[in-house]
Order: C-alpha cells, then structure tokens, then sequence
C-alpha cells in the first residue's frame, strides 16, 4: 500500500483542527511506512490532546524535532515527576552542533511560554537564515513588550525576501503591537489568503472584530461595518469571532431603526 496518500489525509485534518479524524489516516500511514518520521509526527499531532497515549509512541522517537517536542508537551501535561524528553532538549540545548542546540532551542521555548526568550534567541544566534526561529523570536519579544527589540529583528525578517504564511503572521503581529491595526488586518489577509485554515481564520476574524469594535466606540459606526461583516462571513457561523460580529451588528441596527422597528438597516 501506498503510505502518502494517507499521510496527505492526517496532515489536511490536522490542519483543519480535525484529530479525530487525522488519527486513523496518521495511524495507517506509519503502519505502512514505520520509519517515516512526519507519518509519526502528525500521529502524535492527532494525539496531543491524548498525553498518555503519545507517551506509548516514545520508542520511536530518537533525535529532536516536533515529535521530541510532543513529547516533552506531553510528560508536562500529565505532570510526570520524570520527564525524560524534556531533559533530552535541556541537554541537546548545550550541543556544540549548531543546528542541534537550535532545534531544542526552539521547542525549549514554546515549552516554556513566557519564560522562554533566552531559548529561542541563542537559535536565531546560531542559525540566522531559518526563518521559522526569528518569526518565533519575534513573537516573544512582543509577548516581552520589547517592541523595538520586536521591530529590529523585523528589519532583518525582511530583508530575507520571505513571503510565506510565517512572514505574513509575523508582519501582522508585529504591525497589531506598533498600533497599526489596518496595516495587521492586511497582514493576516494575506496569511488567510495564502493558507485557508482555521489558525488563520480566527487571527483575522477576531482583528477585524476589535477594530470593528474600536470604531463604534469611536462613534465611527458606519466604518465599522464592513469590517464586522467579512469577520461574520469568515469560516464558519459559530466561529466566536461571527457570533461576535453578528451581535455588534444586531446592536447597531436596533441602535439605527426607527419606531416600531422599522428603518434602514445597516
């Protein structure tokens, strides 16, 4: 049998947010194909909210990359006294191997939220040229309120010529901390455009909701309406972000009619 196709399937579902139904399509694929590395990581990917279940996986994982990291997310879940993939990265951190102390590097710091700045900034250090290090860098200089530290390492980001979904993410974030919250709108168009998934759906739903907002407390009420209306068209109805948009927009038209509930609506 043929493993991609349903390699293919696991890594659609997941990025739809579906893991229930990747779970099958990742779980046949690495039975056909048992040394592949991405068919093991979008099983666990599948799995994340089944920490125990990712655990019985551990044999197959012996390097770094996402699947180390799923398992380090998972012994953290389940408050393991012994956490033997997250002393892997802590020690691989230490490598005089560049590529290998970056790559823990990396995951050490999405592990440690808020704490972990100094993790991902020795990986820019070490690998200037992967743009994935610097976006994330950049994403926890922001979340540090560093803007300026936030908007040099931006600079150098684009100087790179990048253009894909991590760029544009990353322009948007950057673009939302400085205060320029058209230009972030923009940014998270063209991730959305270039990557149909609900990650970048809600990124752009909720910031055209807030600026939407913002302008009715700014008694712009008719500029606020179309960007309310592309947030309540954007994916799905029940996406909080619409129902959001939808009740704003209810209050408005009650707000704009007349007696008897008659007038123009918005």
């Amino acid at each position: 049998m043929n493993w991609w196709p349903f390699y293919r399937a696991a890594w659609c579902y997941n990025l739809l947010d579906l893991p229930d139904s990747a779970e099958f399509y990742a779980e046949t694929a690495l039975s056909i194909q048992p040394s592949s590395e991405r068919c093991l990581a979008e099983l666990l990917k599948s799995l994340s909210g089944q920490p125990e279940k990712i655990l019985e996986y551990s044999y197959l994982v012996s390097g770094g990359g996402t699947c180390r990291y799923r398992l380090a997310r998972a012994e953290i879940d389940l408050d393991l006294q012994e956490k033997p993939s997250r002393a892997w990265l802590e020690n691989s951190f230490e490598s005089e191997i560049d590529s290998i102390a970056a790559d823990a590097g990396c995951w050490l710091s999405i592990l440690h939220g808020d704490a972990g700045l100094r993790y991902i900034e020795k990986s820019v250090d070490l690998m200037p040229d992967e743009e994935f290090y610097r976006s994330l860098f950049i994403e926890k200089l922001i979340d540090a309120t560093e803007l300026e530290s936030a908007a040099a390492q931006f600079e150098i980001l684009k100087n790179t010529g990048s253009a894909g979904l991590s760029f544009w993410q990353t322009t948007s974030s950057v673009l939302d901390a400085l205060g320029d919250s058209q230009g972030a709108i923009e940014a998270s168009r063209r991730a959305f455009e270039l990557r149909r998934i609900p990650s970048s759906a809600a990124d752009l739903g909720w910031k055209l909701y807030f600026y939407g907002k913002n302008l009715i407390r700014e008694g712009l009420m008719m500029d606020a309406v179309p960007h309310l209306r592309e947030s309540s068209a954007l994916w799905s109805n029940d996406s909080l972000w619409a129902m959001k948009s939808d009740s704003l927009l209810d209050l408005m038209n009650e707000f704009t009619s007349t007696s008897e509930g008659y007038g123009e609506p918005i």
